[in-house]
């Protein structure tokens, strides 16, 4: 039988805080560096407080994070007083150059040997709430992966099955085929399971609990990615 392990990315296979934050004060910069004044007006708490009025009107977007990010940018330029014609180009210049960073992740321990070594008897691929890339240069993990599945370029986000129906279509498998492994109890662990899927809880050191017995509502456990090949191989006996 052929199986599709598939990968949550944020907080499974990178800390993703580090890299927002990072990203954050690169557009600082960026926006200071053409527009004085800029970040004192629509700075994080400003484009917070837009976030709000956008996914107020447009709830859809909370799938969308690329586009929902552009919005903000949009909204905020003319705001501060840009043309709308200018407004938008300079959104989607920002939004070019905060990917670019956003692509900037530092991986947790093992995640390049693990993924070689799964990458030899499995298919592996992606499926992600997030708008990092894992084919770009800067991650570098392209090679061990077939295909990635991601929120903003379906509309629709974890826990929601049909990202992970859309996953196993595209790899020709059934779902039941299908192995995903992330951190979150819910956009992972429960989003498989709504699927048909199973799963592999990631809880990093054990130390997350959520009220319920998620590790329970896994297929398996684990707190350290070393122990990901051992797990697989014990759930495709």
């Amino acid at each position: 039988m052929t199986v599709l392990i598939t990968f949550d990315l944020d907080n499974t296979l990178w800390d993703v805080s580090p890299v927002i934050v990072r990203a954050e004060y690169a557009m600082e910069s960026w926006f200071e560096e053409r527009f004085p004044g800029f970040y004192l007006q629509y700075g994080s708490d400003g484009q917070q407080a837009i976030r709000q009025q956008i996914l107020a009107q447009e709830p859809t977007l909370i799938a969308d994070l690329t586009r929902l990010r552009l919005s903000i940018y949009q909204r905020a330029l003319k705001a501060f007083g840009l043309p709308t014609e200018e407004a938008n180009m300079v959104a989607q210049a920002a939004l070019v150059h905060f990917c670019e960073w956003r692509q900037k992740v530092d991986l947790f321990p093992h995640v390049s040997d693990v993924l070689a070594e799964l990458h030899q008897d499995y298919r592996l691929a992606v499926i992600t709430n997030g708008n990092a890339d894992v084919f770009h240069p800067y991650v570098g993990l392209g090679r061990y992966f077939e295909f990635a599945v991601r929120a903003d370029q379906h509309g629709v986000a974890k826990p929601a099955p049909e990202l992970f129906q859309y996953a196993a279509n595209q790899a020709g498998v059934a779902a039941e085929s299908l192995i995903h492994i992330g951190d979150h109890p819910v956009d992972d662990v429960l989003g498989a399971a709504n699927a048909g899927a199973r799963s592999i809880w990631f809880n990093r050191h054990g130390a997350r609990r959520w009220g319920e017995d998620w590790g329970a509502r896994s297929h398996a456990e684990i707190h350290s990615l070393l122990e990901l090949p051992s797990a697989i191989q014990a759930l495709t006996q």
